[in-house]
């Protein structure tokens, strides 16, 4: 459109807007250049955690389980270490307890009878334990001297064998004594019979005997030699037969000895076997009272009611301890691990706790799980780590009071970075992968 006649157009400085522009854009981007390049920001690995008890709570469980007889506490109560907190119904266990017990002793008393009879001793000497068990065990008592009777009367049983033995011996050797007198007086009727034979021999060579009364004396002498000979040989039975009845006596008395060794050393495994059981149904019976392992407050009561079923190891409560510092647990991503060490300074804040009135509390990072672990839930590895609050930092919450479980969010200070390194990072490391493919 021409202007009209008359009419003055107005000019504007243009190339001065534009110089004013650029210099407005150059001193912007340079300020901005500095910015990013001087100033510095707190760099951190944010994460999640709770806060939790150092050591954690404790839990109470039962490793056979069973019935539940009696509940001693309740949700939130205080108790001190060593308090019971609950039973489990035991008759059963005591029942068998009992059999097993009485099984064991009864056997105490038979190795004290057949260690008696091995030795040969006077009386049996029982264990201390079965002394001190039968002044209130009734029955005890009466199987001890059950076993001290059949000691006795095995004893007499052996004493009477033996003596019928010793007068069996005692007749055989009068009857020798009678062989020899018998012996001794045709000795001295053989050697008379000898010297008259002489004689005669001596008067029949003159002719002055007969020959028939020679014929006589030799006939004497030779039944006077076989009487000897057979009293000799009837002496000689009777030494073996007392030498016999002397070996069956010896044997009597090892087989006693014999047999109360085979009888004790298969009681022996017997005992062992007894032993062991009466010990574990005494540790289950003693581990049917369930006590604090700690002091604390009870958590998570899960029986509430008498004659419950109890699985074996199953949580049936928590004590969470009261005398020990807080800390907070957090989940730290497998791909911040690398930012972060123990001693680290860390941020932490509590969602529980009204901003306003909550400064921020300093703790330091204390422990990193050795290896990642897996979270259950969303399946996605994680490293723990434990951050710990000093009781300075604790005094600046005044009135507010932090409580195991309550949700806390942590930042991890790993030192301070320049704005432009976060814009240049993610291009630095796509060049670096860029530059290596292929």
């Amino acid at each position: 459109m021409s202007p009209r006649p008359g009419e003055r157009r107005e000019r504007w400085p243009v190339a001065g807007t534009v110089l004013t522009g650029l210099l407005a854009v150059t001193v912007l981007m340079g300020g901005g250049a500095v910015w990013a390049t001087a100033s510095r920001i707190s760099a951190a690995v944010v994460a999640t955690g709770q806060v939790e008890v150092e050591q954690h709570r404790q839990v109470v469980q039962h490793p056979d389980g069973g019935v539940v007889q009696d509940i001693a506490v309740s949700e939130g109560r205080f108790v001190k270490a060593g308090e019971l907190l609950l039973s489990l119904d035991g008759s059963q266990l005591r029942t068998e307890h009992a059999i097993v017990e009485g099984q064991y002793f009864e056997t105490l008393a038979r190795r004290g009878r057949l260690e008696a009879e091995r030795t040969d001793a006077a009386s049996v000497v029982f264990a201390d334990e079965l002394l001190l068990m039968a002044t209130d065990a009734p029955k005890l008592a009466a199987v001890m001297e059950g076993q001290s009777s059949l000691f006795l009367a095995r004893r007499d049983t052996l004493h009477q064998s033996l003596e019928q033995l010793a007068r069996q011996s005692q007749q055989i050797g009068s009857e020798m004594e009678g062989i020899a007198a018998q012996a001794a007086a045709l000795a001295l009727q053989r050697d008379l019979i000898a010297r008259e034979l002489v004689s005669q021999q001596s008067l029949l060579a003159r002719g002055l005997a007969q020959a028939s009364r020679v014929l006589g004396l030799e006939r004497e002498a030779a039944a006077t030699q076989g009487q000897l000979a057979e009293l000799q040989a009837r002496r000689a039975a009777g030494q073996i037969r007392q030498t016999e009845l002397e070996i069956q006596r010896l044997r009597l008395q090892a087989e006693r000895r014999e047999q109360a060794e085979t009888e004790l050393r298969d009681l022996g495994y017997r005992e062992v076997e007894l032993a062991e059981r009466r010990r574990g149904l005494r540790e289950q019976i003693d581990r049917l009272d369930l006590r604090a392992p700690v002091s604390g407050l009870v958590h998570a009561l899960q029986v509430t009611t008498p004659r419950a079923v109890v699985r074996p190891a199953e949580p049936l409560l928590y004590v969470i301890p009261q005398d020990r510092p807080l800390v907070v647990a957090a989940k730290i991503p497998t791909h911040d691990i690398a930012d972060i060490h123990p001693g680290q300074t860390v941020a932490l804040h509590f969602a529980a706790l009204p901003r306003a009135d909550t400064p921020e509390i300093l703790g330091r990072l204390d422990q990193i799980s050795a290896d990642a672990l897996l979270d259950e839930a969303t399946r996605t590895p994680y490293y723990r780590v434990t951050v710990t609050i000093s009781p300075q930092q604790l005094a600046g919450l005044g009135t507010q009071v932090l409580l195991p479980g309550m949700p806390a969010e942590v930042h991890i200070r790993t030192g301070e970075r320049s704005p432009m390194s976060y814009l240049i990072q993610p291009l630095s490391a796509y060049f670096r992968r860029a530059f290596r493919e292929g």
